[in-house]
């Protein structure tokens, strides 16, 4: 299993320090909106919910996401690339490639020593919370982890440089159209490697994406027309929106044999014993009620709303 873990490791960090190093700028795209966000969101009692409105909260995180995929893109050529010569090599000599990768670079690193542990310690040590004792293994892991990096990189160039492999662009980019799809990027050894294989192998990556993202808008237009249907029916009342959730929303109330069953069902994750929790048990309990109390009011005012909503949740490939 050691040998499996630190062959996906390897290949992971095979890339150029200049394609690692580099971030999208503002006119990248990450081709990965499975459909145009609409201009407007959602409707409730004639209330207009738009886009601008969700990327105020939403937009940096967003953003985040789909750069995930921006820089796997970048990285995907390079590892697509050092993945055939790696296959290739180990075929040639008769082994598995994660054997290939203990002879080459496990085997190849000099494992740290505790003073050179305690030298970076020493050097870093105003940028780390804890005595050396406290972060020594990290530190050993980190540094085993740099070298291992570097003589994978050492190794991968070598293999390139006795491959008769040809890059014909330098990194990937999303592809628009069938024909953008075919379009070769390298050649490996008379193998080539296309714009489509690079994208195919994102597929799994980009689905998560999707579905982190419309959780995220989702989640934040939810609270946005939970506020509004809040808002306008106190306006109605005549009241504040807080005087409405104290008049409307009325939790129960938790008891001590509530709390005892809870204790009961996990001590092995609280601190203590049930009477130094206790009263802490009670309040986790009795917010967790108010909250279920405040979602079916909430709930009661969506039924009876004019309500609309156009965000919708990205389709799950087939293929």
């Amino acid at each position: 299993m050691k040998k499996v873990v630190a062959a996906m490791i390897m290949l992971l960090v095979w890339m150029p320090a200049v394609v690692q190093s580099q971030t999208p700028t503002v006119a990248e795209d990450c081709a990965c909106e499975p459909q145009v966000l609409p201009s407007v969101l959602a409707i409730i009692n004639g209330v207009t919910i738009t886009r601008r409105d969700l990327e105020k909260a939403t937009g940096e995180r967003v953003r985040n996401l789909q750069k995930q995929v921006i820089d796997a893109r970048k990285r995907e050529l390079d590892l697509q690339i050092n993945s055939k010569l790696l296959a290739a090599e180990a075929k040639k000599r008769g082994i598995t490639t994660s054997m290939l990768l203990e002879q080459e670079v496990v085997a190849k690193v000099k494992v740290p020593t505790q003073a050179e542990a305690q030298m970076f310690y020493d050097q870093k040590k105003t940028q780390i919370e804890g005595d050396f004792d406290s972060v020594k293994d990290d530190i050993l892991k980190y540094l085993t982890d740099e070298r291992q990096r570097a003589e994978a990189k050492r190794f991968a160039d070598g293999l390139r440089a006795a491959s008769n492999t040809v890059v014909k662009v330098p990194q990937a980019v999303a592809p628009r159209n069938d024909s953008e799809r075919a379009q070769v990027l390298a050649i490996v050894d008379g193998v080539n490697i296309t714009s489509g294989d690079v994208e195919d192998s994102l597929k799994a990556l980009i689905v998560n994406v999707q579905e982190k993202v419309y959780n995220l808008r989702k989640n934040e237009l939810d609270l946005t027309i939970n506020d509004t249907l809040l808002a306008q029916e106190a306006q109605k009342r005549k009241i504040t929106a807080d005087a409405l959730l104290d008049a409307e929303v009325k939790p129960k109330q938790v008891t001590e044999e509530q709390a005892r069953a809870f204790f009961e069902q996990n001590k092995e994750r609280v601190s203590g014993d049930f009477a130094q929790t206790k009263d802490s048990i009670i309040s986790y309990l009795q917010q967790t009620e108010l909250r279920i109390a405040e979602r079916a009011f909430v709930e009661k005012l969506r039924a009876a709303a004019s309500l609309q909503v156009f965000l919708d949740q990205p389709q799950k490939s087939t293929k």
